[in-house]
């Protein structure tokens, strides 16, 4: 069996997923894991589907003559995700201003951290009504990265950008 990595956008309507995963399931396919947001009124998706190669294509021609949608598909490894190393976690919140992703991941990259799952998010701050800015990262703690340097760099961001940014490790690993 091989993975499917699918990205699907379009305008939103009701009824993606059902028809995303009616094809699966009509193709012999294992919805194996997803992400799916609107972003701007766009329906943004990534999927991970387990399927036999013989119904790869199949499965990508049926997902991309669904009317409205614009689908992009890879041939993914071996999908085993099982993390090797610990795991630890990135959180950030402030009051939402330009550039802030930029900041915060170009520390992640420097300090050598290959993200497993990035999301972020603004929000309105409950008492205030100001625009918060969120961030969860998470990432595996390999020999490669400097985890003092890491933290040293991110207390610079927090303090420069005035937001609270908190690094998690693994319970395992305390």
């Amino acid at each position: 069996m091989s993975h499917l990595v699918i990205t699907i956008v379009g305008d939103d309507r009701s009824g993606i997923v059902e028809s995303l995963s009616a094809l699966v399931a009509e193709h012999g396919g294992n919805w194996l894991s997803s992400s799916m947001s609107n972003l701007a009124g766009q329906f943004a998706g990534i999927i991970e589907v387990g399927i036999e190669s013989e119904n790869r294509e199949p499965l990508e021609a049926a997902i991309g003559n669904l009317p409205g949608l614009q689908v992009h598909s890879v041939t993914g490894g071996d999908g085993n995700a099982n993390p090797k190393y610990p795991l630890a976690e990135v959180e950030a919140v402030g009051i939402d201003q330009p550039g802030i992703v930029h900041r915060l991941t170009q520390v992640l990259s420097r300090a050598g951290v290959s993200l497993l799952e990035f999301a972020s998010w603004t929000e309105s701050a409950p008492n205030s009504g100001d625009e918060l800015f969120r961030m969860a990262a998470d990432f595996e703690l390999t020999p490669s990265v400097d985890l003092e340097a890491l933290k040293a760099d991110l207390e610079e961001v927090a303090e420069d950008l005035a937001v609270d940014i908190e690094l998690g490790l693994d319970e395992d690993d305390d």
